[in-house]
């Protein structure tokens, strides 16, 4: 494997590859949620036999992660999100509870299931005719390790913008969102069932779904704060105005109109959402 050493037990006699192929991870990106990490990153996987291992669910593609400061370990099989060209982009969740600090990943692809006679077509000569007995568990491939850091998302007094809104699906309404403001820690966004899917389908691109649900929402809030709220309303302090309030302080944009609120407290979210289209389509 290209880069990569280790698919077999016994090392060549030169400096080539063991096996004539590519298995690589590449445009890795973190993404820090509420209540997880997530990592998304590209695969580009040339060697057709281990394509048909992982087709036929005799091998599984995993990355392993092992955090220093938590002590903590473990594996979790990535979810496919898009195929492009030449790669296949994937995404992976850890609980924010477990991690914290430098967090190594590192990508593998691991036998499912017994294989008596595992042979690679593309394996270097100097194995000749030589086949393995691969048994569950066993280490076919390397994909390439990285670190990322992990940092516990926000102080439980200073709260992101995410953990201010809560996102329901509703049945009964047939379009769009509608806001609820009665809660004291959250606003609650109910998505019409249609869209809720769709919205739930795109977890991997959040720049999209902050441009087509929350940027709505934000605006829908700010707007309930700035005009319609009866001081009684937010008399108990709610925990999502004061987080809000702390937002616009935070970003002198008290005196501005709520889209440019929005817009500066969201950091731009329509631009990312097309430049990130962009790069997407780049690709292919």
């Amino acid at each position: 494997m290209a880069r990569t050493r280790g698919s077999y037990p016994y090392p060549v006699l030169d400096r080539s590859d063991d096996v004539d192929s590519e298995f690589s991870m590449a445009n890795t990106r973190m993404m820090s949620l509420v209540e997880s990490m997530q990592f998304e990153f590209e695969v580009l996987l040339t060697d057709e036999d281990l394509r048909q291992l992982l087709a036929d669910g005799q091998a599984n593609l995993v990355m392993k992660w092992r955090c220093a400061e938590t002590f903590r370990l473990g594996q979790v099989m990535p979810h496919l999100t898009q195929e492009l060209a030449r790669t296949k982009k994937y995404i992976v969740a850890i609980p924010q509870d477990e991690i914290d600090g430098p967090v190594n990943l590192e990508l593998q692809i691991v036998a499912a299931a017994a294989i008596p006679e595992y042979r690679l077509s593309k394996q270097n000569e100097d194995y000749g005719d030589t086949s393995f007995s691969i048994q569950p568990g066993d280490v076919l491939a390397l994909g390439g390790y990285t670190t990322v850091q992990a940092r516990k998302l926000y102080d439980p007094m200073q709260p992101p913008l995410e953990s201010c809104f809560e996102f329901k699906e509703d049945e009964q309404l047939r379009s769009g969102i509608q806001l609820e403001f009665s809660n004291q820690n959250h606003v609650v966004v109910w998505i019409a069932s249609a869209t809720f899917r769709d919205f739930v389908a795109l977890r991997s691109r959040p720049d999209f779904q902050i441009a087509a649900v929350m940027l709505p929402a934000l605006m829908g809030t700010l707007t309930y704060m700035k005009h319609e709220a009866q001081p009684e309303d937010l008399a108990e302090e709610r925990a999502w105005h004061k987080a809000l309030s702390k937002l616009i302080e935070k970003h002198k944009v008290d005196n501005k109109s709520v889209v440019e609120q929005a817009q500066a407290i969201l950091e731009d979210p329509i631009g990312r959402a097309v430049r990130e289209e962009s790069l997407d389509r780049e690709e292919y």
